[in-house]
């Protein structure tokens, strides 16, 4: 009698058993991902507006180029040039100094004649103030006054003379170019007093405050976003069985971060404006000078939506829809070369760092490791799943054709 022989698996003894599938995440795992993606996403928008602020702050050539571009724009240069004839004429009194130098019986006329020179001063300080030689003037004057700020807040005030405990922006060299056009002003650099162009950036009781949040800025600036990494790590790693639904989570989180900052960046601008600036004629100046300042802001949150969408696009490649199997199908030959596909990868990197130019060798190193790590997992993908996919003959066709 032949004893039976129960069934047995189809695996040989001694072979590995087959990978077990992992549970999906439990509702509580979901939960602290994506409240970890959400604090991730929190955190960059921190991160955009503090390297905003230290950058403008704080980096000398940024803020001498800012100034630069202040000073070329035309409704700045008019409520500067008002400012400057306002100085001199604050300084120096005209109609007297006409009277000294009019023959005697023509003392009558020196008061006319000093209203008739303000209006000339008006439009001699616009022409100056076009003039590249005055426009550099005025970079040097706020770019002196800004380095004197550095070293104050970075705690260097026994290498810092300061005015009276304060930080200024001295004007006295514009207004006393604007009095050298009109020869009847003699000594116009002894009559005017050192406080009346001046604009006072910094008062000695902010002092403290102000080195106190510079140094958190700069702590800010430089490693919030390491804890924003790693919040998106923990929530990948959290989210077992739907980490796809994760990473898509964190690219929109990252395009809807840009947007939020382009939006409060132009709310705020009218708020501001409209609050700070009690004159409707210097509102366009004002309006100017926002848009300016906050130029590299605006930069930022369009760089951040950009990285967001360009991370869909990507996750969606690899997602498991018709058209997104049938385009990865098609371009397996070519992702399988690695020259290729770094390739591309470089070319493409290189055109977007060249289109955003706010973007720091940290951001640049961080994006490009990232978007390496991208590429290297759709390589891996696509050979998995199609491991002998050939190249057909007419390229683009045969990807319309999977498109479709």
């Amino acid at each position: 009698m032949v004893p039976a022989v129960s069934e047995m698996p189809s695996q040989t003894r001694g072979s590995a058993p087959p990978p077990r599938p992992s549970e999906p995440a439990g509702r509580g795992r979901i939960v602290l991902a994506r409240a970890l993606t959400i604090v991730g996403i929190l955190l960059v928008v921190v991160s955009l507006l503090a390297n905003f602020v230290k950058r403008e702050a704080l980096d000398a050539d940024e803020f001498r180029d800012t100034s630069r571009a202040l000073i070329a724009d035309e409704a700045i240069q008019e409520r500067l040039a008002s400012a400057m004839v306002e100085a001199l004429y604050a300084s120096v009194d005209v109609s007297a100094e006409l009277e000294t130098r009019l023959p005697d019986d023509l003392d009558a006329l020196a008061g006319p004649i000093a209203g008739i020179s303000r209006s000339l001063a008006d439009r001699a300080a616009l022409e100056l103030l076009g003039r590249p030689r005055v426009e550099e003037l005025y970079v040097s004057s706020t770019g002196a006054a800004h380095e004197q700020l550095i070293k104050v807040l970075e705690g260097e005030t026994e290498a810092v003379d300061t005015t009276d405990g304060k930080v200024v922006i001295d004007i006295r060299p514009l207004v006393v170019e604007l009095g050298t056009r009109f020869s009847f002003v003699e000594n116009l650099s002894e009559q005017i007093p050192e406080d009346k162009a001046r604009i006072v950036i910094l008062d000695s009781d902010e002092l403290g405050l102000a080195q106190d949040v510079t140094q958190l800025l700069k702590v800010v600036a430089n490693w919030i976003w390491v804890l924003a990494l790693l919040s998106w790590a923990g929530a990948v790693w959290l989210a077992r069985g739907r980490r796809r639904l994760e990473l898509r989570a964190v690219a929109i989180g990252l395009a809807v971060a840009g947007v939020a900052v382009v939006a409060v960046r132009a709310a705020a601008g009218g708020y501001l404006v409209d609050s700070l600036v009690a004159s409707e004629s210097a509102k366009p100046a004002a309006e100017n000078a926002w848009s300016i300042v906050t130029d590299s802001l605006a930069g930022a949150g369009w760089t951040t939506l950009i990285v967001g969408l360009l991370a869909l696009l990507g996750i969606w490649f690899a997602g498991p829809g018709r058209r997104a199997h049938g385009l990865r199908e098609g371009l397996a030959p070519f992702m399988r070369r690695a020259d290729i596909s770094y390739g591309a990868l470089v070319v493409a990197f290189l055109l977007f760092v060249w289109w955003t130019p706010v973007l720091g060798l940290r951001n640049i190193v961080v994006l490009g490791i990232l978007a390496a790590i991208g590429v290297e997992a759709l390589r891996r993908q696509t050979a998995r799943e199609f491991p002998n996919a050939v190249a057909p003959d007419d390229v683009w066709t045969a990807l319309r054709q999977r498109l479709r």
